[in-house]
């Protein structure tokens, strides 16, 4: 088990959250992108080896990409060109994320990109992320879906697509406030987990919200789960002192 924390959430400069993240006390970060991602150093010339540069000089890895503008351009948008910009994006990074040592591209469906109920049997949303599996497969990269739905849902589509490459970031913030039921939602998706964010509730540090993390991570240990918790927990006044806060949760409770 190795814990990392969203880039975003440190008060740094892109280029200084590799060290910071390290200064805390973290193994890895997860890189996120937002709407206009080709401002991203990724999507710069020399963008790959400069954040290797920065991972290599911090003693850090790259945990995972986290495009979260990809909800602009989801697979259900209503112009092909959008829809399939969208796609183009996702297999960019799963050709790029090999390159930094990364393995898992979250892939998210909120406000107006969420996946609505009638989405999940839908073509033309399955259409659109085998495609962009297809891809993923080639370089060895997961593509994990973190959305409103329900675990049975996410494994519906995850049956539908028939992909290797398809899993689900679950985040027990996020299940536990849309009223679900964490513990027993982990037990169900088991393998089908590709990676964990980890989040209270109300903005809160981990473990002074509604979560039962006792129960989610007992169900964690019972799936065999052993890869990546990235803090998605918002931070204070402080938000180095509330990721090292977090981080220790985790490192003592896990």
């Amino acid at each position: 088990m190795k814990v990392g924390i969203r880039d975003g959430m440190l008060p740094v400069s892109f280029e200084e959250s590799f060290q910071k993240a390290k200064d805390i006390g973290f193994d890895g970060i997860e890189l996120c992108m937002g709407v206009n991602y080709r401002e991203h150093t990724l999507w710069q010339k020399g963008g790959i080896d400069k954040v290797n540069s920065l991972s290599e000089a911090a003693g850090i890895e790259v945990a995972s990409l986290s495009p979260g503008g990809f909800t602009a351009y989801s697979f259900m948008h209503p112009t092909d060109s959008v829809r399939s910009e969208g796609i183009a994006k996702l297999q960019y990074l799963a050709e790029t994320a090999p390159q930094l040592g990364a393995q898992v591209i979250l892939v998210p469906f909120f406000g107006n990109g969420q996946i609505e109920d009638d989405h999940v049997d839908a073509q033309r949303f399955i259409d659109g992320l085998k495609a962009a599996a297809e891809t993923a497969e080639k370089h060895d990269v997961a593509l994990a879906i973190e959305s409103t739905l329900s675990a049975a849902q996410h494994q519906r589509i995850i049956d539908n697509v028939g992909s290797s490459a398809v899993g689900v970031y679950y985040d027990m913030g996020n299940a536990t406030g849309f009223g679900y039921d964490s513990p027993s939602e982990i037990r169900s998706l088991g393998e089908s987990i590709t990676q964990m964010h980890i989040k209270d509730t109300g903005g809160n540090h981990a473990g002074e919200g509604d979560v039962d993390f006792p129960a989610v991570f007992e169900a964690a240990h019972a799936v065999g789960y052993d890869s990546w918790f990235v803090l998605e927990t918002p931070g204070k006044d402080d938000p180095v002192a509330s990721a090292a806060k977090n981080l220790n949760f985790v490192r003592n409770n896990f």
